[in-house]
């Protein structure tokens, strides 16, 4: 099993680049983030889009993060976990934005 974690530091970071951010369009509760055990290669991103261009959802890879939107839900995705794992060729783990927001918020309750 892979573990992938990010430090509070990271974490403001991810939550700022947040390409989805202030838009009236965007319900939040169907926002994730895919977290990447390390930045993709170029050509295996670029690879990736005739794949993801048969989902609806919209997706942004920044680094090692992908934020995806799922206005159908998570759930009925073909962008899913596995699905980046496999086109990207890296481990990963996905999180509601929710869940990001908690983990930053309890990182900067600890380090006080």
């Amino acid at each position: 099993m892979t573990v992938i974690a990010r430090k509070p530091a990271e974490l403001a970071g991810i939550i700022k680049a947040n390409p989805f951010s202030g838009s009236d369009r965007i319900d939040e509760t169907r926002l994730y983030i895919t977290l990447l055990k390390t930045k993709p290669a170029p050509e295996v991103v670029k690879a990736l889009q005739p794949a993801a261009a048969r989902s609806t959802d919209q997706y942004k890879i920044t680094g090692s993060e992908v934020y995806l939107y799922c206005p159908n839900g998570y759930g009925r995705t073909l962008l899913s976990n596995t699905f980046f794992e496999k086109q990207l060729k890296v481990k990963a783990t996905t999180r509601n934005w929710k869940t990001v927001n908690t983990l930053h918020a309890m990182a900067l309750n600890i380090n006080k």
